[in-house]
């Protein structure tokens, strides 16, 4: 199962990554398009498995959010995106405590403007909850996965040809019933990993 796992994300990083140069290769005139890459912190929002042993189940402190989407532009505003994105969490329960990890792969459209970006992406969602309760020495685990729906706001601080940083929210919902679902609202910073400086104009003789 682990090993299906891994070898299915090691193939959508793949795709991501080829989606990212093909889309340079075709975009010529057009903005170039981009791999992005966006940390942050996330809040998730979820209930816990029905077991006796759960107890006093709470979410303190914010988890770590990292994502790799890669942007193609089809016209100077619109854009389509392909991502891949994980969030860690941990929580506390009487006598013990959780992990939580979600995964995410999206694909979507959005739109940019002068100050702003903005993006819809559906996509699948995949969580997994740790529960360990050391006074009864009892661990569970389990895992939910459904449909997702999420929309990111960008507020742009540096864009051009080549460079990119961007402070993001993000909210996204698991399509599944209360007891299954795993909400997550994440903010961050978004940045192009390109340390390429802009064309220089050619000046020709008088």
């Amino acid at each position: 199962m682990h090993q299906n796992l891994n070898t299915l994300f090691r193939s959508l990083i793949c795709f991501i990554i080829a989606i990212g140069f093909s889309a340079n290769v075709k975009g010529m005139g057009l903005p170039p398009s981009s791999l992005i890459l966006s940390l942050g912190a996330s809040r998730i929002s979820m209930k816990p498995a029905k077991d006796s042993s759960i107890g006093g189940f709470k979410l303190p402190k914010p988890g770590i959010y990292v994502k790799l989407s890669a942007e193609s532009y089809f016209n100077f505003r619109d854009f389509v995106h392909v991502d891949l994105n994980m969030s860690i969490n941990k929580g506390i329960m009487d006598n013990g405590y959780m992990k939580e990890s979600r995964l995410c792969f999206n694909y979507g459209f959005g739109r940019t403007y002068k100050i702003a970006k903005f993006s819809i992406s559906p996509g699948l969602c995949y969580s997994s909850v740790g529960y360990e309760n050391t006074l009864t020495k009892k661990s569970i685990v389990e895992t939910r996965f459904a449909p997702s729906l999420g929309m990111q706001t960008d507020l742009i601080i540096v864009s051009s040809d080549y460079r990119y940083l961007g402070l993001f929210v993000e909210g996204s919902i698991m399509f599944a019933t209360p007891s299954r679902w795993v909400h997550q609202l994440t903010v961050g910073l978004a940045w192009k990993p390109s340390f390429r400086k802009p064309d220089k104009d050619i000046y020709l003789p008088q």
